[in-house]
């Protein structure tokens, strides 16, 4: 930019001096960092010109030096207010030289968050690859992506970038609407961006590079949503949230969410409702304990019992026991956990909704295989939405009791023949401490029983055996066959 001799050849001397309090680096070596070629460097402190604000930020970044002071004495050089600069440089700087604000997009951090420190300690761990947050539904991941979010939005001087991708159509067009509305909000006129979404990605991802950005991608639910905004950058930090792991994404760190330990629970419950919970400490651990320990699950209680200061956690923790109740109880506002179950139920196919229906009356871990031919493959897209738990033993899954009583309460609904079969057996398995009692009445499909699927008669029971391996013959009474 000729903007005169003086104020350009004042600015590379400050250049130079800062350049000799590095160390003196070669221009070759200043251009592995500043992504500028050594003549580009070396003109920029020759004084005949000014340079351009992004080759001056990589000159100022190969040498160390303050990104923030740089960029205001680039303004100050080039007289940006008054000055007509072509809208290529302009929109190549920042979105605060073309008179815009720089973004600022993240939305409210939630006032449950609590504990989770492993989690955060690995998101802090400085690496050039993007993050993907995982986890089962309601396990908390958005709040852990925000939390995080907010606590470097500081650091991220050229602003934060956000995106909630699950209202959109979870295809690769979606790439191209999000990489539309991120080159705006970088400052890039209308006018000027690219005709191709595979031409405002690599603009984007050179922008991401460039500069100290944060993006945070909520709800993805495919990695063709997002592959294309995805690079290495010492500076940026991109974040993916998802409840799929987003295994064909190569290159990236994964962060996975299990329930948070009871301690945490129950410090998010003394921390809600303070009174309550001294009042009835026992009834804290037996809320956390219906709540499976989900954070979603006990954000929602939670916060129906701060709106309601007259309920104590007895009678919360009555209603979250019914069977039939818990999940109606659970629903605020336009958050409930029916939705978000219901949501990921619909992204898995009619085999694994089969799957989860019928070892969802099973009341014990059980190995997928047993109970439909390729179970352990259906189980693992089950997994991988989150709808289902690996047990203590390999091969063993778990259901947990809230996605239980979802999945018995679907397969209940209207139109949906989605029934297992009846089965008794003479000796009840070992049950898990975490789950329910069984309601054998309805394990049983009794046609004489209100919990009996109505299309179940007893005309149309029909016996079957259950045959045990043999190495338990001499371990168990007899199975016999199931009676109606």
């Amino acid at each position: 930019m000729d903007v005169g001799g003086g104020v350009a050849a004042a600015f590379a001397t400050e250049l130079r001096r800062l350049r000799a309090c590095a160390g003196n680096p070669t221009y070759r070596e200043m251009a592995r960092s500043a992504l500028f070629a050594p003549s580009v460097l070396s003109n920029a402190a020759s004084g005949t010109r000014l340079p351009t604000l992004q080759v001056t930020l990589g000159f100022v970044a190969a040498c160390g030096g303050d990104r923030e002071e740089w960029r205001r004495r680039w303004m100050e050089a080039a007289n940006v207010a008054n000055t007509d600069t072509p809208s290529w440089g302009r929109y190549r700087s920042s979105p605060s030289d073309r008179g815009m604000p720089r973004p600022a997009q993240l939305p409210l951090r939630s006032w449950g968050f609590v504990g989770r420190r492993r989690e955060l300690d690995l998101l802090d761990v400085p690496a050039a690859t993007p993050v993907v947050v995982t986890g089962p539904v309601g396990v908390g991941k958005s709040d852990l992506a925000l939390h995080h979010a907010h606590r470097v939005a500081a650091d991220m001087v050229d602003g934060q970038l956000y995106a909630d991708l699950g209202p959109l159509t979870g295809t690769a067009s979606d790439a191209g609407f999000v990489l539309d509305g991120f080159l705006r909000a970088l400052g890039v006129p209308a006018d000027r961006l690219p005709g191709t979404v595979d031409q405002r990605a690599g603009l984007y991802r050179s922008l991401l590079v460039e500069r100290r950005l944060l993006v945070l991608l909520e709800n993805v639910r495919d990695e063709r949503q997002v592959r294309p905004l995805l690079t290495e950058s010492r500076h940026s930090q991109t974040l993916v949230v998802s409840r799929k792991p987003l295994l064909g994404l190569d290159g990236v760190r994964r962060v996975r969410l299990d329930v948070p330990s009871r301690s945490d629970s129950l410090a998010m419950i003394t921390a809600a409702v303070p009174e309550r919970a001294e009042a009835e400490p026992h009834e804290c651990d037996r809320l956390a304990e219906l709540c499976d320990d989900l954070p979603l699950a006990l954000n929602i209680a939670l916060r129906k019992l701060v709106a309601r200061p007259d309920v104590p956690l007895h009678r919360a923790n009555a209603k979250l026991a019914e069977r039939d109740g818990a999940l109606s109880w659970l629903r605020i506002g336009d958050l409930s956990l029916f939705e978000s179950l219901n949501c990921a139920y619909q992204e898995v196919g009619e085999a694994a909704r089969a799957l989860l229906t019928r070892i969802a009356r099973l009341p014990y871990r059980c190995d997928p295989d047993s109970v439909v031919p390729e179970g352990g493959e259906l189980a693992e897209e089950l997994v991988e939405a989150g709808l289902l738990r690996r047990g203590d033993q390999p091969g063993s899954y778990r259901v947990e009791r809230l996605v239980r009583v979802f999945a018995i309460q679907v397969a209940a609904g209207p139109g949906n023949r989605a029934y297992p079969s009846p089965l008794r057996l003479d000796v009840p398995p070992r049950q898990s401490r975490r789950h329910e009692p069984v309601d054998w009445d309805a394990f049983r499909g009794r046609p004489d029983r209100a919990n009996c699927p109505p299309e179940v008669t007893a005309g149309t029971l029909s016996p079957v055996r259950i045959e045990l391996p043999s190495r338990f013959v001499d371990r168990m009474a007899p199975v016999t066959e199931a009676r109606s």
